[in-house]
């Protein structure tokens, strides 16, 4: 480049690579500039602009470069350019936003930030709950295991005690983890349901009811 520059002279220099940047290649009519910006070459697309790569140019289907832009970074560095060189191309016309105000930046970025916290607080609220969650069903299937494992005679000791506490302080008024009614056979929780009753046992469903009177 210094070579062609000291052979042409810089303003001659810029003339010629300006014309050669802005031919229209292939079928499409696509500039350098518009391959940059369809391929996200983000690095390359500030070079281009520099070196005289007009982004108002179109393509055969009146495509400015900016509009091909393949991602955020690649459009970030049309309007880097534009900030650097608001006076060299006719940046409107090439489609190219103004860049925001520091004052604009400022908002946005704080935004952003604002954003990101409330999404970090929803993801550590949905995994407390989902602990909370894990920890009532395990403490759930301690209760009804040991509650298997107890005689017919301490399952009615059992469930007589909590139709007691329940008259005692009213079902509305035992704690939600208190289970005041379970099913006599699998030890299902049954509390607010209608039972199916058999012997003075509750019971979750008619086969429950079956099973145990086939097992006695």
């Amino acid at each position: 480049i210094q070579l062609l520059q000291d052979e042409y002279g810089e303003q001659e220099f810029y003339e010629e690579t300006r014309k050669f940047l802005n031919k229209s290649l292939g079928d499409q009519k696509l500039s350098y500039l518009h391959f940059a910006a369809q391929g996200g070459h983000s690095g390359l697309i500030g070079k281009l602009l520099e070196l005289g790569c007009d982004p108002s140019v179109k393509d055969k289907a009146g495509r400015v470069p900016y509009s091909l832009a393949k991602d955020k970074e690649t459009r970030a560095a049309f309007i880097k350019s534009r900030s650097l060189h608001p006076d060299k191309y006719d940046w409107k016309k090439a489609l190219v936003p103004e860049p925001l105000s520091q004052e604009e930046l400022e908002l946005k970025e704080n935004r952003e930030k604002e954003k990101k916290k409330a999404k970090q607080q929803m993801r550590k609220e949905k995994l407390k709950l989902q602990k909370e969650e894990q920890k009532q069903k395990k403490e759930e299937a301690e209760e009804k295991a040991r509650y298997l494992a107890l005689s017919d005679r301490e399952k009615r000791a059992l469930a007589a005690e909590r139709r007691i506490l329940a008259a005692s302080s009213g079902e509305n008024n035992v704690a939600k983890t208190v289970v005041l009614n379970r099913c006599f056979l699998c030890g299902q929780d049954i509390t607010g349901k209608v039972p199916f009753t058999y012997n003075d046992n509750n019971f979750c469903s008619i086969a429950c009811v079956k099973k145990h009177r086939t097992s006695n």
